[in-house]
């Protein structure tokens, strides 16, 4: 009786450690008026802020952009200055007033690059950038994607570590009741040492909690910097995918707003402009000078007007194997353009396969397992106020209904990461703008 009455008050005990251990936890992790705490959509909205690899491709758009002004433009005429057919020997040498051919001149020389030639430099600038913005956006959205899942892993580590270490305190005192039993004889040294041994293992896997928070927190400092360091907000994003459910037809439509794919097409858009400026190579440059030179000892001043011609005389090792150059470039460009869809695709299939059997996961915790383990312990409890001897098989179903929370915890992470992936391949706006979250977790 003395062993039952000690188990009856480590019961109680527990139960009431059970309340403030979840009554703390909420508060630690922001369920109880944590103003500060960083919730997923604001970690989302703060990731893209103040980047410098977003801004260094804004900063390369306009450079492109400014360039193609210029490129447009003819080419800066040239001033010529000189003396002609200056004596250089005898004893008439640098005398300007010997020679009548010798004068002194000034000239103006200017460089005619077709406007076709011109406008197709430019217009290809004009696609590099562009083909800088798209990057951007890939780069942005690769951004939000790993804050997102970074801000994920934290929240369930933390959890984690939580449920463990309501795991170890429920052993501590299963731990102390057996002591207490096994001082009378009532319980085997050897079903303590096999407690120690479960002790042992729930604290190195609370400490894997640990480190996984901390991986998971430097993730969110790469692109947070110290806003990281802020407790998470208690709600975990509760977020459907958009139009899980698609056709092929329908994947392969929603696929075409992916950023790697808008990029991939720009490339091709860049490709094609440098095929035109090299198919417009074959339009020769030409150019214009005029010139007056100043004649000496009376002679008569001479002006001068000449025009100069591109001569293409081996247009098919030139020309034409640059054109040739840029239309295999282009064909390269739309090849990896059908492998990034293909890819795409690919993992789009994969993410809602993780999708549709980890939402079918959490349905069966939800309805059977969880109420089945709940259901046991509250079976067993009443059992042993009734004074039945089965204490163990308490401790057994709380530690049970405990490692089923985790579990149910890690499914429902795979879950939200498995819709953060659908989202980024599908570039969901709604995902990466909306920061108001559909439900939450305590």
């Amino acid at each position: 009786m003395k062993i039952l009455s000690l188990g009856m008050r480590l019961l109680c005990g527990w139960s009431l450690f059970f309340t403030y251990s979840v009554y703390a936890e909420h508060a630690m992790h922001g369920g109880f008026a944590s103003a500060n705490s960083l919730s997923l959509g604001e970690a989302i909205e703060l990731s893209i802020q103040r980047q410098p690899l977003l801004q260094s491709l804004v900063d390369a758009a306009k450079a492109s952009r400014t360039s193609a002004i210029a490129e447009a433009q003819l080419p800066d005429p040239k001033v010529k200055l000189g003396i002609i057919n200056l004596p250089a020997t005898n004893r008439d040498a640098f005398r300007f007033d010997r020679e009548e051919m010798t004068m002194t001149s000034i000239g103006l020389e200017q460089e005619m690059v077709p406007q076709a030639k011109r406008e197709a430099t430019a217009q290809y600038l004009n696609a590099e950038a562009r083909q800088y913005e798209t990057e951007q956006l890939v780069s942005q959205r690769n951004i939000q994607r790993e804050v997102a899942i970074a801000w994920l892993d934290t929240y369930a580590a933390q959890h984690k570590f939580a449920l463990y270490r309501e795991i170890i305190e429920t052993m501590h005192a299963e731990r102390k009741a057996a002591l207490g039993a096994a001082s009378t004889g009532g319980k085997p040294l050897s079903d303590i040492l096999k407690l120690d041994a479960q002790l042992a293992s729930a604290r190195d896997k609370s400490l894997m909690a640990q480190l996984e928070e901390r991986k998971a927190r430097a993730g969110l400092a790469r692109w947070l910097g110290n806003d990281a360091k802020r407790q998470l907000s208690d709600e975990m994003r509760l977020y459907t995918p958009k139009r899980p459910q698609l056709t092929i037809l329908d994947q392969r439509s929603e696929l075409e707003d992916n950023p790697q794919l808008l990029n991939a097409r720009q490339q091709e858009a860049v490709a094609v402009s440098d095929l035109d400026r090299a198919q417009l190579g074959k339009l020769s440059n030409w150019s214009w000078e005029v010139g007056y030179g100043k004649r000496f000892a009376g002679a008569s001043d001479m002006v001068t007007f000449q025009v100069a011609f591109d001569l293409q005389t081996d247009r098919a090792h030139r020309q034409d194997q640059r054109t040739a150059e840029k239309q295999l470039l282009l064909e390269r460009a739309r090849k990896l353009t059908e492998d990034r869809r293909l890819e795409l695709s690919a993992a789009l299939e994969a993410a809602r396969a993780d999708w549709e059997i980890t939402e079918a996961r959490e349905l069966e915790h939800q309805q059977r397992l969880i109420p089945a383990a709940d259901a046991r312990l509250k079976l067993l409890e009443a059992a042993y106020r009734a004074g039945k001897p089965n204490l163990a098989e308490v401790w057994e179903a709380k530690r049970d209904v405990l490692e089923i929370q985790i579990e149910h915890l890690n499914i429902q992470t795979e879950l939200q990461r498995a819709a953060i992936n659908i989202a980024f391949l599908l570039n969901d706006e709604h995902f990466f703008t909306a920061q108001s979250p559909a439900g939450s977790h305590p």
